[in-house]
């Protein structure tokens, strides 16, 4: 079995995870039901938006998985949402009692919590021989009050470190403390495990987690962490901030016109002589020149930036890097990897075309079958385009009158988020969420108001003289033929059937 940690700090580690489990939902080739991946979300913002969103999505994604393939000791090949997706708690041996599902319970316990409270910077003077340490603290770090943009001693740490890493990298460093971290280092085991960290490094809360991360595996003294074999996606300035606005509550403290300076100093320490990049086999850099403003926001359930093209690239690193091929070439090495699309672009919408085919290979070829094969569902098989007559030979053999809107079925229309309207996190909301911002990514139209025709959003398919080859019809018929040696009729093997059937249609259509 392989297994890959995966370490995701802060808000963009979030949202990266979030297309991972999106994308996972296609059935990646190359992976299969024995390959694990326990997600780890790490935020001092206990209650930021996009963890929110990210952590509804793993365990949606996880409670399908669950149902489609209770036999763990079968494998499972080429199907939809195969990968799993395991909570750290449920990693090891035995449940380990009082860890949340998929992220650390790193932060601070109450509502209030301010940097030099976190020091104990007060009980300072009541020890004579510590008043040294609190001239130093006071040398070291703005004293402003904590509404205004350069607190640093007085800022408030519910909603993150606001973009600095010199407060982060303090906190941070009590991550190896933990009881999570602790779980992490008892059951990993090097000669089969991984680790991958997803992070920004232009920021606080991930320029100064990844490095501590690092780090605390790398100063382990235990034979069986030490060696791991560690990759990390690190995520570039990719977008700017809009003006804050004070009657929310925001100070300014998040300055967009730091970002490229905070990344300078950050790839520079990581460089230094027995620095990150040293203790890192595999190294993937990320980032988009072309920069969109989002709405200001410092954290908590504000901050909900919608999916971005950045995030997406940055998850299929997450991919690349756990494909058995790629294990040879990263387990010795300490390789750097970067990304482009075929031509660069300054503005406008990047669609299917415009990628290499190592990324069709490894992503998008599966990402458009489940695009396909979702979109027929719902808009045929579920009617919400156009409803398919029950007495369809597919549709009778799998009991579909029966069992839509029921059960898993029920649970994958929440993971594409047809069924609840407020459904933030679900996998129409992020395809549609990619093509708002910077370079706008436009791969699919969902739309149920469109034909299948229209799904591929870079050309209108055409039709053959002697067929349609994605008309709704065409795939019925495709579906009759493919299940008519169903037996069990249950809804793995519907799903492996429609699998089959829109990754066939596919590479016709492409």
């Amino acid at each position: 079995m392989r297994r890959l940690f995966l370490f995701a700090i802060g808000g963009t580690g979030a949202r990266v995870v979030r297309s991972l489990t999106m994308m996972l939902a296609s059935g990646i080739d190359g992976l299969h039901s024995k390959t694990e991946i326990v997600p780890i979300i790490i935020d001092y913002d206990l209650s930021n938006g996009d963890k929110t969103r990210a952590v509804n999505a793993l365990k949606q994604y996880s409670a399908i998985h669950a149902k489609l393939y209770p036999n763990t000791n079968e494998q499972y090949a080429d199907h939809f949402f195969m990968t799993k997706l395991t909570p750290l708690s449920q990693a090891g041996v035995a449940n380990a009692k009082g860890l949340k599902d998929y992220e650390f319970n790193f932060g601070p316990a109450g509502t209030s919590l301010k940097f030099s409270d976190y020091l104990g910077l007060s009980q300072m003077d009541t020890f004579p021989k510590e008043r040294l340490t609190q001239d130093l603290m006071y040398a070291l770090y703005d004293g402003s009050a904590s509404d205004t943009k350069d607190a640093e001693l007085e800022l408030q740490m519910t909603k993150g470190f606001k973009g600095n890493p010199n407060i982060g990298s303090v906190v941070f460093h009590d991550l190896r403390e933990t009881k999570e971290f602790h779980e992490f280092e008892g059951i990993f085991d090097a000669s089969k495990d991984k680790v991958f960290i997803v992070s920004s490094i232009f920021g606080g809360t991930g320029a100064s987690g990844f490095p501590e991360i690092v780090n605390a595996i790398d100063s382990s003294p235990l034979a069986t962490l030490k060696p791991a074999t560690i990759g990390a996606a690190l995520v570039l300035p990719y977008f700017n901030l809009q003006q804050f606005d004070p009657a929310k509550g925001d100070t300014g403290a998040i300055d967009a016109a730091s970002f490229n300076a905070k990344t300078r100093a950050a790839l520079s320490f990581y460089a230094t002589n027995d620095g990150i990049n040293s203790k890192v086999n595999a190294m993937y850099y990320i980032g988009d020149e072309n920069h969109d403003a989002y709405e200001y926001n410092e954290g908590e359930g504000r901050q909900k930036n919608d999916a971005h093209v950045v995030e997406f690239v940055a998850a299929s690193a997450i991919i690349d890097f756990i494909q058995e091929e790629r294990q040879t070439e990263i387990a010795h090495a300490h390789n750097a990897y970067e990304f482009s699309i075929k031509d660069a672009k300054t503005n406008g919408s990047i669609q299917l075309t415009d990628f290499e085919d190592s990324t069709h290979n490894i992503v998008l070829d599966n990402l458009s079958s489940f695009a396909i094969a979702m979109k027929y569902y719902r808009d045929v098989v579920c009617g919400d385009r156009k409803k398919l007559n029950s007495s369809t030979a597919f549709y009778s053999r799998f009991d579909l009158g029966n069992k839509l809107g029921k059960g898993v079925y029920h649970q994958i229309d929440e993971f594409l988020g047809t069924v609840q309207p407020n459904n933030d996190w679900g996998f129409y909301t992020w395809l549609d969420e990619l093509q708002q911002h910077g370079h706008k990514l436009y791969l699919y139209c969902m739309d149920k108001g469109k034909g299948m025709r229209d799904v591929l959003t870079y050309k209108t398919i055409p039709e053959t003289i002697r067929r349609k080859p994605i008309a709704d019809a065409t795939l019925s018929e495709k579906l009759n033929s493919e299940s008519q040696n169903v037996r069990n009729g249950s809804e793995q093997q519907f799903l492996k059937k429609l699998r089959d059937v829109a990754k066939e249609t596919y590479n016709i259509v492409k």
